[in-house]
């Protein structure tokens, strides 16, 4: 674990010596166990409680997660103006993990159709993108354990995937395959409005124009690319996610199961 000399809320670029060692390294395991542990306790805390709460707990995240994002995002964007002058457009809420903001508070405020198209993408959507980052924790790559940008990262996936599964283990929204088909509905109306950007501006969110950092997969969308065939790429990658929200869905009744044993 990187122990340099640095403050907890330096900048990426700022932290002398850092070059990704905790990317793959035990902070890495510490913080992946560490969270799986945390999230079955909370949820078999929480698996009781009334659905009034479960949507108190959903406004409240919404909240802070949109509040989180505003003080990161000017944090770094600080720093970046600062040192080249111009804004990340990777800091936009236009990854797939930005989207559980909207869900969140779409779910907690909103009515409807819509309020539960939201509630479904956090049962499957949310889930997934929190699980795969939480695998692959990209923000090892610039920040070591102790540090803001690092610890963002960390509690906002961390939050992803416990948000998803208390909705599904307080039986706050009902586990059924219909579902799974809602949530992917919620996703591919925003995917609609990000594949255009990402074609106009040559952006890679929600990983539809390159597939980046996806293994095997990005080999193959830069093979398209190279054919001038880009087009197919979000093609491919709207299969691999409503691939992955049927895998989330066989996994969440496989945990429902377990938690009916333990009862």
């Amino acid at each position: 674990m990187f122990s340099g000399n640095y403050n907890f809320f330096d900048y990426k670029y700022n932290i002398l010596g850092y070059t990704g060692q905790d990317y793959g390294g035990i902070a890495q395991y510490i913080y992946l166990f560490g969270s799986i542990a945390l999230i079955i306790i909370l949820l078999l805390v929480l698996r009781k409680i009334s659905k009034e709460k479960v949507q108190i707990i959903i406004r409240v995240t919404g909240i802070f997660m949109t509040l989180f994002y505003i003080s990161k995002t000017t944090w770094e964007s600080i720093y970046d103006i600062k040192l080249s002058g111009s804004f990340n457009t990777g800091l936009l809420p236009f990854d797939t993990c930005s989207i559980v903001m909207l869900a969140c508070l779409l779910a907690g405020f909103g009515k409807g159709k819509i309020k539960k198209m939201a509630e479904c993408w956090l049962t499957t959507g949310s889930i997934v993108g929190g699980i795969a980052t939480m695998l692959y924790l990209n923000a090892f790559k610039y920040y070591p354990f102790f540090s803001f940008g690092a610890f963002y990262s960390m509690t906002w996936h961390f939050l992803m995937v416990f948000i998803g599964l208390l909705l599904i283990v307080t039986n706050y929204v009902e586990l059924k395959y219909e579902n799974v088909l809602s949530g992917f509905l919620f996703h591919l109306m925003i995917s609609l409005i990000i594949i255009p950007i990402d074609f106009i501006f040559n952006f890679d969110f929600m990983l539809y124009l390159n597939l980046g950092g996806i293994p095997v997969f990005e080999d193959i969308a830069t093979k398209f690319t190279a054919m001038n065939m880009q087009l197919i790429n979000p093609i491919l990658m709207l299969i691999l996610y409503f691939v992955a929200f049927n895998i989330i869905y066989v996994l969440s009744l496989i945990i429902k199961k377990l938690l009916r044993r333990e009862k």
